[in-house]
C-alpha cells in the first residue's frame, strides 16, 4: 500500500516541476494565492517562480523519501500540503517585496 502512495506524492512533485517549467517558457505566473489581482513588473520574477518550483520539488521529493517507512499517512500528507504553501507564500511574499509583483485588491 504505501509503495502506492509513495509514487503517486512523488509523481506529483515530478508533475509540477514539469508544469512549472512549461509555464516559466510560456511567462504565466503560477502561484496567485488570494483573491488580489497579481501583475508581473520585472520579467526576473519567472525565474525566480522557476527556481521556487525546483525548491518545492526537491523538497517534496524529499518529504516522500523521509517518510517512506513512517506508518502515519495523515501526518505524511499534512506535512506536504503544509511544505507546497509555505513555499507558494514566501515566494509571492519575497516577489512583492522585491517589487516583481504588483497586487491590487479588488
Amino acid at each position: 500500500m504505501w509503495d502506492r502512495v509513495f509514487i503517486v506524492y512523488i509523481s506529483i512533485a515530478v508533475i509540477f516541476l514539469i508544469y512549472s517549467i512549461i509555464l516559466c517558457r510560456k511567462k504565466r505566473i503560477i502561484y496567485t494565492i488570494g483573491r488580489e489581482e497579481i501583475s508581473v513588473l520585472k520579467d526576473d520574477y519567472y525565474k525566480i517562480q522557476l527556481l521556487f518550483c525546483v525548491f518545492n520539488s526537491i523538497l517534496l521529493i524529499l518529504e516522500s523519501a523521509i517518510f517512506y517507512n513512517n506508518t502515519n499517512m495523515s501526518l505524511f500528507a499534512c506535512y506536504y500540503v503544509i511544505t507546497f504553501w509555505i513555499v507558494n507564500y514566501l515566494l509571492k511574499f519575497i516577489a512583492i517585496k522585491m517589487n516583481y509583483l504588483n497586487k491590487s485588491y479588488e
